[in-house]
C-alpha cells in the first residue's frame, strides 16, 4: 500500500497541472495495464472500439472526474481512468 500513495499522488499533480494549462501536450503518461479507451466519454455504455495497453504512452489531455481524456501515439483519443496513469 505505501507504494501505491506516492504513485497515486504523482497521477493527481500531473492531472492538476494538466488540466490547468490547456496545453494537451503538457504531460506524457504511460499505461499500467490494458484498458478499454472510452472514445465518446468516461461514461460510454456502449464497448470501446479500442484498447490502451500497459507500456503505451499518451499525453494527458484534461481530466474528468477519475478518468482522464488522452491521446495515443497513434493520434487516437478518449478516456481512461487516472489510476491506470503513471506520470512520465
Amino acid at each position: 500500500m505505501r507504494m501505491f500513495l506516492p504513485t497515486l499522488a504523482s497521477v493527481v499533480v500531473l492531472l492538476a497541472g494538466c488540466a490547468g494549462t490547456g496545453n494537451r501536450d503538457a504531460s506524457m503518461a504511460m499505461i499500467l495495464a490494458d484498458v478499454p479507451l472510452k472514445e465518446s466519454g468516461p461514461n460510454q455504455v456502449t464497448p470501446a472500439t479500442s484498447t490502451v495497453h500497459r507500456g503505451d504512452r499518451v499525453s494527458v489531455r484534461r481530466v474528468v472526474g477519475d478518468y482522464a481524456e488522452v491521446e495515443t501515439m497513434d493520434r487516437r483519443t478518449g478516456y481512461v481512468p487516472t489510476s491506470v496513469l503513471q506520470e512520465q
